[in-house]
């Protein structure tokens, strides 16, 4: 369940970094309905003063020095990358992952993208993309800290102080790549822009942003 994996996501990173996030103080199910109780951050979403943001901000992405088991959420449960939520048939629910090295992302993405086109089929236009997929950064086995869902509206600020980081539900572990993207697909902001790509490596997003359009291109979504 998702809200388990962002109760686990938020108690790693208040336990292993400075990174200010809510305190959790229960997470439980009644029935099929899951149910995350934590303290509220407060303070107003940086959006609505982006006058406030001070170089502190560059620690914002401190979680990413820790890094996990497999490329899934921290509570072992299927990726919640937005690469893989494009399904071309929205009525059949799909998982992808956890996946134990690299080599199996790379074929859980090239696996969304055939799921993301008329009845689950590449098109030859597809091949030389999948290809690329594949060998994309094939070693590099590190499984890296996300939050996945970060933009202004999921940082809180108050007098000039960042008082928490918030909306965990797309975190996990993933490639050290998917944070800058995730980042700069949603920045429409300038200013917004030109900080995140002072804080991460951008060099990969292009390729990234290339698939993912690729599957909205069939899906809208």
């Amino acid at each position: 369940m998702v809200w388990m994996g962002e109760a686990e996501a938020l108690c790693l990173v208040r336990e292993r970094t400075s990174v200010p996030v809510p305190k959790v103080f229960n997470a439980y199910a009644i029935g099929d309905v899951g149910f995350l109780v934590m303290e509220k951050v407060p303070g107003i979403p940086l959006e609505e003063c982006w006058e406030c943001l001070t170089e502190g901000a560059r620690k914002l992405i401190e979680w990413r020095q820790i890094e996990g088991p497999l490329f899934g959420p921290v509570d072992g449960g299927p990726c919640e990358d937005v690469l893989f939520k494009h399904s071309w048939d929205a009525a059949k629910s799909r998982q992808y992952g956890p996946f134990s090295t690299r080599k199996e992302f790379n074929q859980g993405v090239v696996e969304a993208l055939r799921n993301a086109r008329p009845y689950g089929k590449l098109t030859k236009r597809d091949e030389p993309l999948a290809e690329r997929i594949l060998a994309s950064d094939s070693q590099d086995e590190r499984k890296v800290l996300t939050h996945g869902d970060l933009h202004q509206s999921n940082i809180m600020v108050k007098d000039n102080v960042i008082t928490g980081i918030i909306d965990w539900g797309a975190a996990g572990y993933s490639i050290s790549a998917r944070e800058y993207f995730c980042l700069r697909w949603q920045a429409l902001d300038l200013d917004w822009r030109e900080l995140i790509s002072t804080m991460l490596d951008g060099d990969e997003y292009e390729f990234w942003a290339e698939v993912n359009q690729s599957m909205v291109d069939y899906t809208g979504i």
